[in-house]
């Protein structure tokens, strides 16, 4: 029996996550997004637990100011991925985050050279689409950014390839609400509801907390960049940034003295007497040990923070998640995304 107003609206109030759909039996899917970066350790996790990912994002391309295309994917991980059926979405960045951005988005001739190199390159490759990974722009350069987007979203759709743009996290749009000048830096360049119009989602790269001195992200500050972003983007668009690398700090000076994945987790379990806790208030996992008498702790996500993550994800349906980066995770995670 499908449930009636009065019956949703207080299983809403005894169950907070309960929800209209949820009564109607609708499924609710996600795409799970993994970035690569070539490497053993990348390599050993797509062989491994490729049935886990939806769609693969290699950091392999960039275009410069000419609009010229540069990069590959290596055609063993090609024909793998086309075998097992995962969608293949690279990132294309502007130079190496540099200032190209600014001759290209000056210029509509140059613009049409990079889309035309993009629709190109995914037609030879059999690309399902692109991500735009434009990063270091500053504010001044938002309508422009935004513009370039929307034409790269509409020639995109006559060629049957879907456009995704990588944004860093905001959770406000007022400047002195970001330290070191950011807004204009680097943070605001993203006009979240324009660029969410044009695209066929975003990834909030909803990691690296700076007001964090502890893990990557805060739960407190995610759930923040989550609602300040459905504010401008559709729930239905928006990804979820994951971070699966540590942040390691010297517990006596409370510097960050490093950042690195599974490996350095491994060598730190051989090499030193380790203890493990979890923060129920970050909703993260953490380690400590000694090196040489000084304390350190080392901040990074397992299977209970990550199942957190997805528990927000799915509580405001969102389009899925999108984790950096493949090779950096611990193998546990797997058993929390599968579907």
């Amino acid at each position: 029996m499908k449930p009636t107003i009065i019956t949703v609206a207080i299983l809403a109030i005894v169950f907070p996550f309960f929800s209209a759909s949820a009564a109607d039996n609708t499924s609710y899917d996600y795409l799970r997004v993994f970035y690569y970066r070539e490497g053993k350790l990348a390599r050993e996790s797509l062989f491994s637990y490729y049935k886990s990912i939806d769609i693969l994002a290699p950091q392999s391309y960039s275009l410069n100011g000419d609009g010229k295309l540069t990069g590959s994917v290596k055609p063993d991980i090609l024909a793998f991925v086309g075998a097992n059926k995962i969608k293949m979405m690279p990132l294309v960045t502007n130079g190496n985050f540099d200032k190209s951005y600014q001759t290209l988005l000056n210029d509509s001739a140059k613009q049409e050279a990079a889309i035309n190199a993009l629709i190109a390159e995914a037609a030879k490759n059999g690309y399902w689409g692109w991500q735009i990974d434009f990063e270091q722009m500053e504010f001044a350069w938002r309508d422009r950014f935004s513009a370039f987007v929307k034409k790269t979203a509409e020639s995109f759709k006559k060629n049957n390839l879907v456009l995704s743009v990588a944004v860093i996290a905001q959770v406000s749009d007022k400047p002195d609400d970001y330290p070191n000048d950011l807004w204009r830096k680097t943070i605001g360049v993203y006009d979240y509801a324009a660029l969410g119009a044009g695209a066929d989602f975003i990834s909030v790269m909803s990691y690296d907390d700076p007001g964090s001195i502890g893990p990557v992200v805060q739960y407190s500050w995610l759930k923040r960049v989550l609602e300040y972003s459905l504010k401008y983007i559709p729930n239905e668009k928006l990804s979820m940034g994951i971070p699966l690398y540590y942040w390691q700090w010297n517990s006596t000076t409370g510097a960050r003295v490093g950042a690195g994945g599974r490996k350095g987790i491994y060598n730190v379990f051989a090499k030193h007497k380790v203890s493990v806790s979890y923060d129920k208030k970050m909703e993260a996992a953490f380690l400590t040990y000694y090196n040489r008498s000084k304390p350190y702790i080392i901040w990074y996500e397992n299977a209970k923070s990550l199942a957190k993550k997805i528990e927000l994800m799915k509580q405001y349906e969102l389009h899925g998640f999108s984790a950096w980066a493949l090779g950096l995770e611990l193998p546990s995670i797997f058993n929390v995304i599968k579907k």
